[in-house]
């Protein structure tokens, strides 16, 4: 065997691990991680049925993992949402954390995309000490994001628009996120 000289080696070792994630990339294929903040927005369709308590939303955290192929991308998201109910002066809030699911049609040109779908979110637990309280939630979702393809970071702002009304009320959020894409 001949010498190999530590720098080369180094060298070669770096550019492997580098360009080891291109190697198994298929073309379509998209895996990353994100994270952010998401702001609960309630809708209240029937003010009576909540006994004339308000009921504003609240900013949680969301993270999770995404999956594309092709145009269609699926996500796995642990998120929270936060909703206080205020009556007579006292108010009382509640952090539900879920598991979100949406599926997304992405278009776009360059760095900029489109994505439009629609999510499933299974309620995990909350705070409120009722064990009967939460419930699945599902909706329509559209999303900008903007993507620096050479080094696969991106950043997407969401809008879930939730469809099951639960006692009166809707849930829907605003979301911004930051991602890195592996493949």
């Amino acid at each position: 065997m001949f010498p190999i000289k530590k720098s080369l080696f180094a060298a070669v070792v770096l550019a492997a691990t580098l360009s080891t994630s291109n190697a198994f990339a298929l073309p379509g294929l998209s895996l990353g991680v994100m994270g952010g903040a998401a702001i609960s927005a309630p809708t209240v369709s029937n003010a009576a049925l909540l006994g004339g308590a308000t009921v504003s939303g609240g900013t949680g955290l969301s993270a999770g993992g995404t999956l594309g192929l092709g145009p269609l991308e699926v996500s796995a998201l642990y998120s929270q949402y936060k909703a206080t109910a205020a009556l007579g002066g006292v108010s009382a809030t509640v952090t539900a954390n879920t598991l979100d699911v949406p599926v997304l049609f992405r278009m776009g040109v360059g760095p900029i995309g489109l994505g439009l779908g629609g999510f499933y979110s299974m309620h995990l637990s909350d705070d409120s000490g009722d064990s009967s309280s939460g419930g699945s939630n599902y909706g329509a979702t559209a999303s900008v994001r903007l993507t620096i393809p050479v080094i696969g970071l991106f950043v997407d702002g969401r809008y879930n628009m939730g469809l099951k009304e639960d006692d009166g009320v809707k849930m829907s959020s605003l979301g911004a996120y930051v991602g890195f894409n592996f493949l």
